[in-house]
């Protein structure tokens, strides 16, 4: 018999700081519509936190951990139970996807619909303590994915290294109780009946509300348990725009304009798959320039960016990528409607009687965050080197972002006021070295 030996409930308030985009599998509106329930309610699903939480633990499927495992006869339930998390204020907007060819050639265009950032939710776990887990760091583990959900090194629904699914954890709410105390197991059966009253527990049956951050400070065992590990390095790159950003959103709506820069709740942004598609296009120059074949070239890209491969089944094989670019928003900026002749694009000549409107935004400071995987080969530290030059060339004006840097948009410069900063000391030095010794 493996009796119960205490109960922990959680209830977590949490905020979205990137777009969520979540597939229902439909495409009634997109090519890729969000996930909602049979009233219309915009939710993540307990399984896809869960599965976010384990995969960041890295626990395989046949090994105990505090989710569950099944090997052959042997197998033990999951010891946490985690709710659905569902989105109020969700407001829903549509990204516009192109994929390139290396040659820079539209291969494919694409639409999702997408969960803008600011709406919340809560979400509920309760962990069970057993006899036989008495020992076990799972609840170092349970705090271990929370504090790694709150630093954006686990997000949710698609296009996570690209930007998306990264929530903010504002506030926790715990009640525990210890089947071995008389006096808990007693208010065990009240908050069973108040929860059963209610379909479920609220925040109001539980402690007294709690900072998250202030409260993960207190979780001082944490630190030492196999959960809390260091998995990611983060570089905030703090950056000043030059001049203009075209990277446009397309409306076919008469009283909009043509073509408006991407803003998500109003505010403009310079999503991740941007930032991405322009490292990644700098690195191949840079790894040419070295002397780099193109089968090297393709290999380290692929090391670093992740890629899907075919199997000789024609069954896809993907790898992740060690690199999570996130959404930058851009702020002290400022907005100018244009308008001018329409040019025909067979002959670059003017379009009588038709004209084009563009809504550009100008000037203005942002943030590019970098997070890093570290692999146990530690091809991070090559990718570390080789992202040093990109930035330097990002600072410098030479790497650009978005559309039309023929006539200077997508130009930045270094923050002057404000300085890169690594979650963890890093040796750039050993880092190039790193680097040069596998070109």
């Amino acid at each position: 018999m493996n009796r119960i030996l205490s109960r922990v409930y959680y209830a977590i308030d949490v905020e979205l700081k990137s777009p969520l985009s979540l597939s229902s599998g439909e495409n009634e509106s997109t090519d890729f519509d969000v996930l909602r329930n049979a009233a219309g309610e915009l939710f993540i699903p307990g399984t896809s936190i869960a599965g976010a939480m384990r995969s960041y633990l890295q626990y395989k499927k046949n090994e105990s951990c505090l989710f569950g495992f099944s090997k052959n006869e042997d197998g033990k339930m999951s010891s946490v139970f985690v709710s659905d998390l569902y989105l109020l204020n969700g407001k829903l907007s549509v990204r516009d996807f192109v994929q390139l060819s290396e040659d820079k050639q539209v291969e494919n265009k694409f639409d999702m619909e997408i969960i803008e950032t600011g709406a919340t939710g809560t979400f509920y776990m309760n962990y069970i303590v057993r006899e036989k887990d008495e020992n076990n760091h799972f609840k170092e583990e349970v705090n271990a994915v929370l504090q790694a959900a709150a630093n954006g090194e686990i997000r949710f629904g698609a296009r996570k290294n690209r930007g998306f699914g990264r929530i903010e954890i504002r506030n926790v709410f715990i009640k525990e109780f210890d089947a071995r105390n008389e006096r808990d197991v007693e208010e065990f059966w009240k908050f069973k009946k108040y929860a059963l009253e209610r379909g479920y527990y609220t925040n109001t049956a539980l402690e007294k509300q709690r900072n998250f951050s202030e409260w993960i400070e207190t979780q001082e065992s944490i630190k030492n348990s196999k959960g809390i590990e260091n998995k990611f390095i983060k570089i905030t790159i703090p950056l000043k725009l030059t001049g203009g950003i075209s990277i446009r959103k397309y409306s076919t709506k008469p009283e909009q304009a043509d073509y408006e820069q991407i803003t998500c709740n109003g505010v403009p942004v310079i999503p991740g798959n941007s930032w991405n598609g322009a490292i990644r296009a700098d690195i191949v120059r840079i790894l040419k320039e070295l002397g780099c074949d193109q089968n090297k070239i393709e290999m380290l890209i692929a090391g670093w960016f992740g890629k899907i491969k075919k199997k000789k089944d024609k069954t896809d094989r993907s790898e992740q990528s060690l690199v999570v670019v996130g959404e930058s928003i851009l702020c002290s900026n400022v907005s100018i409607l244009m308008t001018r002749n329409r040019i025909n694009r067979f002959d670059a000549s003017t379009s009588e009687g038709a004209l084009y409107s563009e809504i550009a935004y100008y000037g203005g400071d942002t943030v590019l965050e970098l997070m890093l995987k570290k692999d146990k080969q530690k091809a991070y530290k090559a990718l570390i080197g080789i992202l040093q030059i990109v930035i330097e060339d990002i600072q410098k004006g030479y790497t650009t972002v978005g559309g039309q840097a023929a006539i200077g948009r997508g130009i930045f410069e270094a923050d002057r006021n404000r300085n890169i900063e690594y979650s963890e000391k890093v040796n750039l030095e050993e880092c190039m070295a790193e680097l040069y010794s596998i070109l």
